[in-house]
């Protein structure tokens, strides 16, 4: 019994221990589990926490690529930005203008017609310290000036040619052989020359003018100061053609694009008629206003016999007196073919000097010139050449109507130049050029330059005009001239003169320069193919 009762104490002491045994195990079980569970979500922390850095070292990197790539388009757009507002200061139209002694800068003043139509063409007004394409001088400007014009940019333009005061100087002209021009003598230089014209001419009056200034004085032989170097003397033209008893002088506008070979425009649209504001007889020499054109000229418009014709019915200052001429039995046809010779014949004698000043400059393509030639007719309307105005008057302030004549003649002097063409000449590309101006269009004498030409430039004068033949310095002046013609407006041509097509012009081309007897041939051929070109 007591055996039994310690083996059932064994068995019981047996099966606790295996239980604490078994509880223990399961104990470590339990906290190998839960360590085990702690290192699995430890991992996963530092893996989540790896995941983390890695997206945040992403998203950075993004956040710097896109910062870096907005920077770069706002340099990009900035850089743009600049380009644009240089291309637009280089390829801006812009002007100057310049007088050392009158108030020029003033757009209501002196110029202030100038002012406007280079506004209206899109020109802006600056200063020579920024990029221009014109200088509007009113004063001659290759002394002052010349640091700024002695080498010039291919697009600028300067309104005087260097050496016209050869064609503009009072004394200069006024002493030049013409038939044309009133005889006239250099005081005291030709003294002894003016003395024996005076013996010879008794019934001859004489104007005492002044070099500098616009003081006319009509003066008898021994009124006049034989001593002076300031004056000349000038033969006065007698019985002048009157209207409405007025004498009138005639203003001519005039420019001269080229020299070597020259070219010459007259504007035809008007002409500026300024009558005496006083009657001419009966004659009193001692009053000027009967027979000198000041300042204060009677007008068109008030000329009774011109008003209806100029005012109501709207014709030119030139039309209303060809109507007026033409109603005392006179034709002007004549009359106005002699003032084109008159005032062609000057430029001819002229060039050369003006050849000569050019060659302190680079090309003569930078320049042009308009003047005003002012001549007188008698009363067979014989025409006779006075002066040549280097800067004429533009200003419509005292006669306010002639601001219609000043803004035609200034837009068409721009348009023949080509300073209102819409295109930019400083970008010029080939294509541009050529677009404008090219081989085909100055192309001439095809029969003979594809057959007696062909292997010889000296057969004919007209080979010089063949493309194989052609100087590159005449290409250039022709294309030149192409332009000129499709721009010129109411301008027609002074030089070469007017044409008929297929004319024989030898005689008329044997005594004039090799370039000028080019050109005129160049000018025929194109006559001969287009009448428009004839005129």
């Amino acid at each position: 019994m007591k055996v039994t009762v310690r083996r059932m104490k064994k068995d019981q002491s047996s099966t606790t221990s295996k239980d604490n045994t078994k509880q223990s195990l399961d104990r470590n079980e339990n906290v190998s589990g839960k360590t085990s569970q702690e290192d699995n979500i430890t991992n996963l922390n530092k893996q989540s926490i790896r995941n983390d850095t890695n997206i945040n070292i992403f998203l950075i990197i993004c956040i710097i690529g896109v910062s870096l790539a907005i920077l770069l388009e706002i340099i990009n757009v900035q850089n743009r930005s600049r380009n644009i507002c240089k291309d637009n200061v280089e390829n801006r139209r812009s002007y100057w203008v310049y007088s050392a002694y009158s108030d020029v800068e003033n757009k209501n003043g002196l110029l202030k017609h100038v002012h406007l139509v280079l506004e209206r063409l899109g020109y802006e007004k600056s200063t020579n310290r920024t990029p221009w394409t014109l200088l509007w001088s009113h004063d001659y400007p290759f002394r002052v000036l010349y640091p700024n014009l002695h080498r010039l940019k291919n697009n600028q333009k300067v309104n005087h040619f260097p050496g016209t005061g050869f064609i503009t100087n009072k004394v200069d002209l006024a002493t030049s052989d013409s038939k044309f021009i009133p005889r006239a003598f250099k005081i005291p230089k030709n003294k002894k020359e003016f003395l024996e014209y005076a013996a010879e001419n008794r019934n001859a009056l004489f104007l005492e003018k002044h070099n500098q200034h616009r003081g006319v004085y009509l003066k008898n032989v021994t009124e006049i100061d034989l001593s002076s170097g300031e004056s000349f003397v000038q033969e006065y033209v007698q019985k002048p053609f009157l209207v409405d008893g007025h004498k009138f002088d005639i203003g001519v506008y005039v420019v001269l694009t080229s020299v070597n070979p020259l070219r010459v425009y007259w504007y035809k649209g008007d002409v500026l008629f300024r009558y005496c504001p006083t009657k001419y007889y009966p004659f009193d020499p001692k009053n000027l206003d009967k027979y000198v054109v000041g300042d204060d000229y009677l007008p068109t418009w008030e000329v009774p016999s011109l008003a209806h014709p100029y005012t109501s019915l709207g014709f030119s200052m030139k039309e209303a007196f060809d109507h007026y001429a033409s109603s005392k039995g006179k034709n002007t046809t004549k009359m106005w073919e002699d003032v084109q010779e008159a005032i062609t014949e000057v430029f001819i004698k002229k060039e050369h000097h003006i050849i000569s000043a050019l060659k302190n400059y680079s090309t003569q393509e930078n320049f042009f010139e308009m003047m005003r030639f002012d001549l007188v007719v008698d009363e067979e309307l014989k025409v006779y050449l006075l002066e040549a105005n280097m800067s004429p008057n533009l200003s419509s302030a005292h006669y306010p109507p002639n601001q219609l004549l000043y803004e035609q003649v200034l837009y068409n002097l721009f348009s023949l130049v080509g300073l209102a063409a819409h295109l930019n000449d400083r970008n010029e590309d080939p294509g541009t050029k050529n677009m404008l101006s090219s081989q085909k269009n100055i192309a001439v004498y095809s029969k003979e330059c594809s057959s007696i030409c062909k292997d010889s430039c000296e057969v004919s004068d007209v080979c010089g005009l063949c493309r194989h033949c052609l100087s590159p310095r005449l290409r250039s002046s022709l294309l030149i001239a192409y332009k000129e013609n499709l721009g010129k407006g109411d301008f027609r041509r002074l030089y070469p003169p007017a044409m008929t097509p297929n004319q024989n012009i030898d005689k008329k081309i044997r005594n004039i320069t090799e370039t000028n007897r080019l050109q005129y041939l160049w000018y025929q051929g194109k006559c001969n193919t287009d009448i428009t070109w004839c005129t």
